[in-house]
């Protein structure tokens, strides 16, 4: 009889850490909104390597898979900002002559192209492949973000490849994208404390004119860049070839530890 109690207490016991372990399960996908994802890998075209010809455009996007609101929000804006890079390489009128070509990825491609094969009409000799390559992923997540990058890489002739990367922002709740400076409470301090980790990297010292050592300054002054993003560490800045410097020099980054961004950054709104 007492065994036999035994056994009714650790069945409940166990039905109970269950439960608990479900509840708390639910909890944290509830907070989080995203628990899954994965890559979509996408190519359209073919680049004939053997003829140095033809236009191709690679796509491999990391997207959250839920059937939530927020994975929804974010596969909505994914796609729109993928579709929004391939139309930047088309004119206003091709992409107007296929209105389609404002919300899908497949009539983008198609705008591009065309542009190709008009081009090589008027220059036949030409040689090269036009080609675009888009590759998304997480840089991180947490129970209130998800800290997003977008790789872009590009060829359309000329003498090199042209890439940049952007950061994006992602509500973890609601998927609606955030602005890096929703997040800043002192622009003025962040600025002075990018600029010494700028001055560190390139080893140049304060009094240093950075315009006449070749970077480019909008208005004379340092800048941050246009693209910054939250990661475990601290706050990843990267600034893209050509944005402050030549494109032999690639692009420049560096992370700032989270403990000496105290005051302008809250980590509570991150983690």
């Amino acid at each position: 009889m007492r065994v036999a109690g035994i056994c009714i207490l650790m069945v409940g016991f166990t039905i109970l850490m269950g439960c608990d372990n479900s509840s708390k399960k639910e909890g944290q996908i509830q907070e989080s909104g995203i628990v899954a994802g994965g890559f979509k890998q996408t190519t359209l075209g073919n680049c004939d390597t053997v003829r140095n010809q033809g236009v191709s455009i690679r796509m491999k996007i990391w997207e959250p898979s839920d059937s939530g609101k927020a994975a929804k929000s974010i596969r909505t804006l994914l796609a729109g900002k993928v579709v929004e890079r391939i139309n930047s390489y088309a004119d206003s009128a091709s992409i107007a002559a296929n209105p389609q070509a404002y919300h899908d990825a497949k009539a983008s491609f198609e705008v591009f192209q065309k542009n190709y094969l008009d081009f090589k009409k008027d220059f036949p000799d030409a040689p090269g492949c036009w080609e675009v390559a888009l590759e998304g992923d997480t840089v991180m997540v947490s129970s209130k973000i998800i800290a997003y990058k977008l790789d872009h890489y590009s060829f359309t002739g000329g003498a090199h490849p042209n890439s940049f990367l952007s950061f994006h922002v992602f509500d973890g709740k609601t998927g609606e994208e955030k602005d890096m400076k929703a997040y800043v409470s002192d622009s003025v301090a962040l600025l002075k404390i990018v600029e010494a980790a700028f001055r560190k990297l390139e080893n140049l010292t304060p009094d240093v004119n950075l315009e006449e050592a070749g970077y480019f300054l909008a208005d004379h002054k340092f800048f941050l860049p246009a693209n910054y993003i939250f990661t475990r560490q601290g706050v990843l800045f990267f600034y893209n070839p050509y944005e402050i410097a030549a494109y032999a020099r690639g692009p420049i980054e560096f992370t700032i530890p989270y403990q000496e961004l105290k005051g302008i950054i809250d980590v509570k709104d991150v983690f």
